[in-house]
């Protein structure tokens, strides 16, 4: 344990170095031990959007209120002029951290990027958006098709609005000085850290702390151990292991998430394409109780796509699964990755099951940035995610849209049936919530009927905090972590 933590007061060490102002313990600086290395360099257009959001380096028009609801941000106020367009009046005394002023102009230039990136945002999944300023103070947004939801998906971090300055290159924005939160990005060390400092001129007011430091570790072992060392005062994603030894001086932050981890088999893998040998993986896998075990009761069990946070889903009809064909040795790959601690364990557990239903399994781990493009590629026959499904949008034809779409950005399962997409396109035209949310369901039993993706557990959210850590955000959307009003005392 001394030699991780030696090793973690090195990296903190080092990540100072890259700019701004050096991690301390004198109270003023917030230093968060954050999970996942960039995979992009903080580009909003991947993974890495809510890294940004999350410590407070940029903000959206819209943001989601606990209950999932849209709310003011960056917009004041929005009105549906009709089926295809929105008006958004924004606030209009916002500046960049670069100082240039917030109007319709700068932010319809913004989102214009966001509809131009290859791939597209997985929020705008399946959407047509165009974008417009009406006046200095006002934007117009508009969609080929009806979209009662385009306030939800403007929540997204992939959609954060920037500063000009940040397109030197269109494909992959530049976060450093660009942002609109309450603290502004001044530096970034590869995948070794970030440093913020406070705005003073924020509108928000000026923020409690002097900045941010961040380090991104992906061991949470070593997270922990900085946490118990005061190297940080908060670390992101405590691994269950990790919580009965926080220590004096620490407290669990933990909240429900629409987080679920799911098994996905690759419907075009030379196994996986076959549904009845998906059969026998999902009834292998089905029997473990990985909430009770390997979580320790600090998760719960499969339900479904959606978990237990999302109680209109609680009323559903089983899935139809295909006849199992029982397998005789065919050899797969299974990949997870080893930034959230439980993810290799609950892996292991997969392949044993597998194993025993009589197949050969190859589990690959390594870091989520070094795996992401070969999950996407279906490189693997089978791939164990931890997906928040609420996380893009919180509006869950979306999500589905996206992950299970013909035309979906992040379609792990390589799933694709056209009549699953007509459902999702004629659910997006529904304006009744409740309405929305059965057609969820539908293509939920459905695509859980293919088997090509098995929930496995419903995750929360777990930080270790040092108890002089006051105003953290408790998000069950996992996008904000640092705020305005975050302080250390």
């Amino acid at each position: 344990m001394k030699r991780t933590t030696l090793g973690i007061a090195a990296l903190l060490t080092l990540t100072a170095c890259g700019g701004g102002s050096s991690p301390s313990a004198d109270g003023d600086r917030i230093r968060l031990a954050y999970a996942f290395a960039p995979v992009a360099g903080l580009s909003p257009y991947s993974d890495d959007a809510v890294i940004g959001y999350g410590v407070g380096a940029t903000e959206t028009l819209v943001r989601l209120d606990p209950a999932g609801a849209p709310e003011p941000l960056l917009a004041t106020s929005w009105t549906q002029v009709d089926d295809l367009t929105w008006q958004f009046d924004l606030r209009d005394d916002v500046t960049f951290h670069d100082g240039t002023a917030m109007t319709a102009d700068v932010v319809a230039a913004s989102l214009q990027h966001a509809v131009d990136a290859d791939p597209s945002p997985r929020a705008l999944s399946g959407v047509e958006l165009t974008v417009a300023a009406a006046d200095e103070d006002t934007l117009t947004l508009a969609t080929a098709a009806p979209d009662p939801v385009l306030p939800q998906r403007l929540t997204s971090p992939e959609l954060v609005v920037l500063s000009p300055g940040a397109y030197a290159d269109p494909s992959s924005p530049d976060l450093v000085g660009t942002g609109t939160g309450p603290y502004e990005l001044t530096a970034v060390t590869g995948t070794s850290g970030a440093t913020l400092d406070a705005d003073p001129d924020y509108w928000g007011g000026a923020p409690a702390a002097d900045g941010v430091d961040v380090t991104f570790l992906s061991d949470g072992t070593g997270r922990t151990a900085a946490l118990r060392a005061d190297e940080v005062d908060v670390a992101q994603a405590v691994p269950v292991s990790q919580v009965d030894g926080l220590g004096s001086g620490h407290r669990l932050q933990s909240v429900p998430l629409p987080r679920t981890v799911s098994l996905h088999l690759t419907t075009t893998s030379p196994v996986f394409a076959d549904p009845g040998l998906r059969e026998t993986a999902r009834q292998a896998v089905a029997g473990l109780d990985v909430a009770g075990t390997l979580y320790e009761g600090q998760a719960d069990p499969p339900q479904g796509l959606f978990g237990p946070t999302s109680t209109w889903a609680a009323d559903r009809q089983p899935p139809t699964y295909p006849s199992a064909v029982p397998a005789s040795g065919q050899a797969v790959s299974l990949a997870t990755f080893s930034d959230r601690a439980e993810m290799p364990e609950v892996a292991a557990a997969v392949a044993d099951a597998l194993r025993t239903a009589g197949f050969t399994v190859d589990l690959q781990v390594g870091l989520y940035s070094d795996m992401e493009a070969d999950y996407l590629d279906g490189r693997y026959d089978a791939v164990l995610m931890s997906r928040s499904y609420g996380q893009d949008t919180a509006d869950p034809l979306s999500y589905l849209a996206s992950d299970f779409g013909c035309a979906g950005g992040y379609d792990l399962s390589q799933f694709c049936d056209p009549a699953v997409d007509a459902e999702l396109a004629a659910g997006s035209q529904l304006t009744d919530v409740a309405a929305r949310n059965q057609v969820a369901l539908a293509v939920e039993r459905t695509v859980l009927g293919s088997d090509a993706v098995v929930p496995v557990v419903h995750d929360r959210t777990r930080f270790g905090v040092a108890d002089r850590v006051s105003g953290l955000a408790a998000d069950p959307w996992e996008r904000s972590i640092i705020t305005v009003d975050t302080a250390v005392s």
